[in-house]
C-alpha cells in the first residue's frame, strides 16, 4: 500500500503533458528506483495501467536532466534530485513545508552538515481542499522567491525582505530554527522518499541547506542500518 503525502500535478503535467485530466486522476504502474539508502517502490497498477508518477519518473530518468541523488556534492538550483529522509512537515502560510533531522545517524548520515528543506502548495497535499487563491496577488515571481516570503515573515511579520538584503541568509537560517521549533522534527519526523527540483544552495557556516520543490512525497520504510 502506498502511502502518498504530496503530489504536485503540475509538475506531472510538465513532464508528462499527455496526462488525462480527472480529479485526482493519478494511476501508477511498477517500478523501483535504487538510491544509496534502498529502493523506492514508485507503485503499482490501480485499475488501468496509465501514465503517472512512474511515467514521469521514467521522463526524468531518461532525459538529459535526469536526477541525482540529493546529498551529491556540486547540486544546483533548477537540477531534479531523489531524496530519502526523516522529515516533518506541515502547513506554514500558502506552503506546505517538510523540514528534515538536524544531526547525522547511521540512516542518515548527512543529517546536520545538509539540512533538506521542501516547500510547496498546500494543495498539493493528499486529501486536501479545492484549491483556492490565498496568495497575494502582487506576488508575481518565482516559487522560492514566493516561499522566502513565508519563511521571512516567520523572522519579521511587519516586513518580508528580500534576497537582496545582506541579512537574508541570517534570517532563513532563523526562519528555519522557528520552523523546527514549530515542526520538532526530532520527535514526528517519519522517513519520507520522492523527487523534488532544487530552487536553492544556501552555504551556512560549517553546514548547506538545500532548499527543494518536491514533484511528490511518499512515507516509506526506514532504510536497514
Amino acid at each position: 500500500m502506498r502511502e502518498l503525502i504530496y503530489v504536485s500535478e503540475a509538475k506531472l503535467r510538465q513532464l508528462v503533458p499527455d496526462l488525462p485530466r480527472r480529479p485526482r486522476g493519478l494511476r501508477d504502474v511498477e517500478a523501483q528506483v535504487t538510491t544509496p539508502v534502498g529502493g523506492i517502490k514508485v507503485g503499482k497498477p490501480a485499475r488501468e495501467t496509465e501514465p503517472g508518477l512512474a511515467g514521469a519518473v521514467a521522463a526524468l530518468e531518461a532525459s538529459p536532466r535526469a536526477p541525482r541523488w540529493f546529498a551529491e556534492p556540486g547540486v544546483r538550483p533548477g537540477e531534479w534530485v531523489h531524496f530519502e529522509a526523516p522529515m516533518a512537515y506541515g502547513e506554514v502560510g500558502g506552503a506546505v513545508v517538510f523540514l528534515d533531522v538536524d544531526e547525522a545517524g547511521a540512516e542518515y548520515p548527512t543529517g546536520g552538515r545538509l539540512r533538506l528543506l521542501l516547500h510547496g502548495s498546500r494543495h498539493h497535499l493528499v486529501g486536501s481542499l479545492p484549491a483556492e487563491r490565498d496568495m497575494d496577488d502582487r506576488w508575481h515571481h518565482s516559487m522560492w522567491v514566493r516561499f522566502t516570503q513565508v519563511l521571512l515573515k516567520l523572522t519579521d511579520p511587519g516586513q518580508a525582505g528580500n534576497a537582496g538584503d545582506e541579512r537574508f541568509l541570517g534570517r532563513v537560517v532563523t526562519a528555519m530554527d522557528r520552523l523546527a521549533d514549530r515542526l520538532q522534527p526530532e520527535f514526528a519526523a517519519a522517513w519520507v522518499a520522492g523527487y523534488a527540483r532544487i530552487t536553492a544552495v544556501l552555504p551556512e557556516d560549517e553546514r548547506t541547506i538545500l532548499v527543494a520543490t518536491p514533484l511528490y512525497v511518499e512515507h516509506v520504510a526506514a532504510p536497514e542500518a
